[in-house]
């Protein structure tokens, strides 16, 4: 932890990588979704969308479950050294909600469309993994949002047309 927090980035790269973090705030998703709104006939574009809601109404219970029952603090709450260069969205580090819920709809998307895998985990495991730097999570809260997440998407993925059809 401390060893990746001491990393100092030019400038430049920090400001870039501070608002990738900030879009994994889920504001990021809205311009996926207005992508696929563009590009998706509207059956298709409804079907993945309500997978998309189905795998975040899974994985939101689960997180604030664990996150308010688990109570774990974040690095910059008691270790010497360690400061939060990004918002914290609450108070609770375990597990990584950025990391848990970015997961579970970009694999979602990539269940649907197969050629997003690479993005599909690349984008919010670096976006955990870039929390980490920042101060505000362990890797072992990324490690158990990233499983979560996976498993909410893999669930909704799996409950999604024995729900909707």
């Amino acid at each position: 932890m401390h060893r990746l927090h001491g990393v100092k980035l030019h400038t430049a790269i920090d400001r870039i990588l501070v608002t990738f973090v900030r879009i994994g705030d889920g504001w990021g998703w809205v311009g996926v979704a207005g992508l696929l709104f563009i590009l998706l006939p509207w059956m298709q574009f409804k079907a993945v969308l309500e997978q998309v809601f189905l795998a975040v109404a899974i994985s939101l219970p689960v997180y604030w479950g664990l996150k308010f029952s688990l109570r774990r603090q974040r690095p910059f709450h008691f270790m010497e050294g360690i400061s939060s260069r990004v918002p914290a969205l609450d108070k609770y580090s375990f597990p990584s909600g950025h990391t848990m819920n970015n997961l579970a709809v970009a694999m979602t998307l990539a269940l649907n469309f197969p050629h997003l895998w690479p993005l599909a985990l690349a984008i919010p495991l670096s976006l955990g993994l870039l929390r980490i730097l920042y101060g505000v999570h362990f890797l072992t809260d990324i490690l158990a949002g990233a499983l979560l997440g996976a498993m909410s998407a893999l669930s909704a993925h799996w409950l999604f047309p024995r729900i909707f059809s």
